[in-house]
């Protein structure tokens, strides 16, 4: 009786909470809009949604909100398309990283999560890291250990 079930194991809920924002983006299930900010001042631009059977999948949205930090959130995306190696000097409160192969160099971060595979993320502080995948490497200058949760194999997180 005094067990805690895994589902509600605080590790569990973050890393469920992370996969299910970035499976909800990427699946093109629905049309997700990025969050929108009065200092974002790009247009975004769509391609055209493509019908496969008798679905029709979702645009994809590219926009300001996309590699940099809006209302304290960043979405770092890395892809065949994507430059391999992107830079966010001031940081993030929430900086997540979703793809393969990417590097990263970022300022200051609260909370850092890391999908994909073989991505190097290198942040100055950073208090929680949350990475999922398979050989993704984290490394830190924080003075004290970030809280980790990881989930895949290969991955690393370490101090500079």
């Amino acid at each position: 009786m005094g067990r805690i079930h895994p589902a509600f194991r605080p590790a569990a809920l973050v890393s469920s909470a992370a996969v299910a924002a970035a499976l909800a983006v990427l699946a093109g299930c629905a049309a997700v809009e990025p969050p929108t900010s009065s200092s974002t001042t790009a247009a975004a631009s769509t391609t055209p949604p493509t019908s496969t059977g008798d679905r029709t999948a979702a645009p994809f949205v590219s926009d300001a909100t996309t590699d940099a930090c809006v209302d304290g959130f960043a979405w770092m995306t890395f892809h065949d398309d994507d430059p391999s190696e992107k830079s966010l000097p001031g940081g993030c409160d929430t900086v997540v990283v979703a793809g393969v192969d990417g590097t990263l160099h970022s300022g200051p971060a609260r909370v850092v999560v890391v999908m994909g595979s073989g991505n190097h993320v290198e942040v100055e502080t950073v208090a929680q890291v949350d990475v999922e995948g398979v050989d993704n490497e984290v490394v830190h200058g924080s003075d004290s250990d970030p809280v980790v949760n990881t989930d895949g194999t290969g991955n690393t997180v370490t101090a500079r």
